[in-house]
Formats: C-alpha cells, structure tokens, sequence
C-alpha cells in the first residue's frame, strides 16, 4: 500500500456522539490521499460502532491496551501514523472541505515541515451558555505567508498578545521533524497540554513554517470539551475528570500544581525549554505574567462559584517565598489586561462565559446576530468577522457550519463542493 501524503490521526475518549462528526469532516474531503487513524482510548462507549459505520478502507481503528494519559495516546495515535503529514485531530473538531487540498497546495510550493491555518468555532446545542448552535468566525484574509518561530513562541512564552492560534486541529507536521523530536528524547508528546510542548519544538526545528490566514478548521465546543468547562470554570465536572485524573499522574515542570490552562501552557513549555534547551535558549520563560495569568483565571472561576481556595493559596505560598516576583507583579498588575486564557482564543471570538441553571430566566430575546450582522453575512463579507445563529441561516449541527462557511472562502482559495455531504461509508 502506498504510503498516504496526510495521516488524520483522531485520539479520543467516550465521546462516540462528536467522533462521528470528525470522522465525516474527513471523509468530505476534496483531496483524498489521506488515512484516518482513529486511537481509542481504552472506551467505554460504544466508540468502535461508531467508527465500524464508516466503510472506507483509509478509516483505520486501534484500541490502547489501557487507559492512558492524555499525551501517552497522543503518542500511541502518532506512532501508527504513516503519512508524510500528521495532524493530530480533536475528536469534537471538524475540517472544512478544502483543508487538506489548501495544506497540499502549500506543501507542495514550499516544502514545509510545519503547517498551520486559522480556527472558526461552533456551540453546539449542548453547549452550557447562552449561546447554543453559534457560529463564531475570526476575519481572514485567504493569504498565506512563511513565518519565523519567534512570531509562534514569544507570545506563548511571555504569555502576551496572542495573534496565532496553538490548536493540535489546525497543524500539519512531517512525520520527519515529528520522529527528529522523538529520537532524541524519546517521544514527541512529553506533557497533557500537547500543543505547547510539541509546537515549540516542531517550531524552531523545521525547516520552513507556513501560516494560512483562512479559517480550515473548526473548533467545536460542547458539554464535553474539557477546554470549555475548564474555561467556564467547572473543574469538578464528570466531562473532564478522567482529564484532570490524568494530569495529576503527570510531573510538574510549572511552579505550580493546579489545574489550570495556564499551567498546561506552562508544563508544556518549561517542559520543552528542559529538554530542548539549546534551541530553545532565547525564549524566556515570563513567570511573573504566568503568575499574573493564573490568579486572573482562579480569580474568575471564583466569581463563578467554584471553590478555589486550596489553589490560590498555592500562588500566595510561592509569592511570600519570592518577594521580589511579588514585587514586580503589584507593578505589572496596575495594568489592566484580558486574561490570557482569553487573548489566547481572540481569534474564536468569546466562549462566553456564563454559569447558568435551570433556575435562571432567560432573556426574552437573545441576540441571534452579533459582530457583522445579518446584511453583512449575505453580502459575502466574512472576511471581516462573523457571530451568526445557525438557525438563521438554515443549519444545525457542525458539519452545516462548515459547509455554510465553505461559501465564504475566497475565490482564489474556493474548491468546488458536492451539494449533498459524502454519506457514510465512504466510497
């Protein structure tokens, strides 16, 4: 068998009812020298049904021994990989029907190691805010460029104004750089947030680093998106637990134990800067705003109700040891700043954050069209940024998003789609 130019690599975890809609995403593809390596996390759903419906010889199934750690499977998913370019997908993400013919037009004009695009975002209607079947589109520019690795990783590193986004989705590697990194300190995933171990290395060992400013993936958020009910500030909650299980089971690089966004950006960076440290040698590691950042999000999550008692006294015990960090952050702090958390998603727009019951009363009306408006998004003018309700505009679920954003890519960029999605089954 030949060996494939993309291997689509899908980790995941109990999530049966999003993996569907990731695996069709892929199948709809306009450009078909892929594979679909789908890693099963040791599940107990009914994942393997799932993935049995689609009749496709390039959709493959494997099963861990064991239930593994978040960056373990990144790792097991990755090794079985046999493309030229990995992307390791997000089980609750879809790719819009271009991606893969846009990444393979770019591969082949510059022969890139390490490719990334723009994310959209869609809410579901299990969403737990007000917003529910939410198309949220950054403005794009259809262009792409090559960019050098400090563009990628100051920001990550100073925890500063974030313009690009970090999400596994929307990155192709080579399997070359991937298995470079691994060689040497034997795995390319080291830590559970994956991205921002990986990514600096793939960074500053690639050959060429091409950006596309067009939105080719979406990021769905559910009920179930470990990331938007950390954001939301609901730790405790049984769609994330085995997630935060497996993060204590992991050695700290970060100051600090708790869970946290900004400790996985933390983790994943020190944690590169320890291994990597020649090459990473010239970006340093700002731990007064990383402390900054973190009270921010515990602050918020406090607001929220959650108790967070145990883990701002953590920061404080540091701080007191440390009285010259202690310092330098009241000065900083006189500087008002959106939470890094949130800067790090400016492009997808706000996750609006609301912690609701059943208890509240919803508004008598809640704005369907925000951003552009509604005149704007019939004109063909998403470039400049769109928030539309999928009811709407005649879709509802993500797989509708997609194909009703694939209207507004530019026409230099725009590959023809099928009017009806490929079925399941593949061909």
């Amino acid at each position: 068998m030949a060996k494939p130019l993309f291997s689509i690599v899908i980790p995941t975890y109990n999530r049966q009812d999003l993996l569907y809609y990731a695996i069709q995403s892929v199948l709809w593809q306009t450009f078909g020298d892929y594979e679909i390596i789908i890693s099963d996390n040791f599940s107990t759903d009914g994942t393997a049904s799932v993935v049995s419906q689609f009749k496709d010889s390039r959709v493959k199934y494997i099963r861990t021994p064991e239930h593994f750690v978040l960056s373990d499977n990144f790792e097991f998913a990755r090794k079985h990989a046999n493309g030229t370019l990995i992307i390791m997908m997000s089980d609750d993400d879809i790719f819009l029907p271009a991606m893969l013919e846009i990444l393979h037009k770019e591969y082949r004009q510059h022969n890139a190691e390490f490719l990334f695009s723009k994310l959209a975002e869609y809410k579901d209607n299990s969403f737990p805010g007000l917003e529910r079947n939410i198309l949220t589109c950054p403005s794009f520019s259809g262009a792409s460029r090559i960019i050098d690795a400090d563009e990628l990783l100051i920001p990550l590193f100073t925890f500063g104004n974030i313009t690009l986004n970090y999400h596994p989705s929307a990155f192709a590697f080579s399997s070359t750089l991937a298995n470079t990194i691994a060689n040497r300190t034997g795995r390319f995933f080291q830590t559970n947030g994956v991205e921002f171990f990986a990514w600096p290395l793939a960074a500053v060992l690639s050959n060429k680093i091409v950006y596309i400013d067009l939105p080719l993936v979406i990021c769905g958020r559910t009920k179930k998106s470990w990331g938007s009910n950390l954001v939301l500030g609901n730790p405790g909650k049984n769609e994330i637990k085995k997630y935060i299980d497996d993060v204590d089971k992991i050695p700290k690089c970060a100051p600090f134990t708790n869970f946290t966004y900004c400790n996985l950006v933390a983790e994943g960076l020190l944690m590169a800067k320890k291994l990597y440290p020649k090459e990473l040698e010239r970006y340093t590691f700002d731990v007064a705003q990383y402390t900054i950042e973190t009270l921010n999000e515990l602050t918020k999550r406090k607001r929220m109700g959650v108790n967070v008692s145990h883990e701002i006294a953590e920061v404080k015990a540091y701080l007191t040891k440390n009285p010259a960090l202690k310092k330098e952050i009241s000065q900083r702090q006189q500087l008002v700043k959106k939470p890094f958390w949130r800067r790090v998603r400016s492009q997808i727009g706000d996750l609006g954050a609301y912690r609701l019951t059943e208890k509240v009363r919803m508004p008598k009306k809640i704005r369907k069209i925000t951003s552009t408006g509604a005149e704007k998004v019939r004109r063909g003018e998403v470039n400049t940024g769109l928030k539309i309700s999928g009811a709407d505009f005649g879709f509802h679920d993500i797989l509708g998003a997609a194909k009703f954003l694939t209207g507004f890519i530019p026409k230099e960029r725009k590959i023809e789609v099928p009017d009806a999605m490929r079925v399941v089954g593949g061909n």
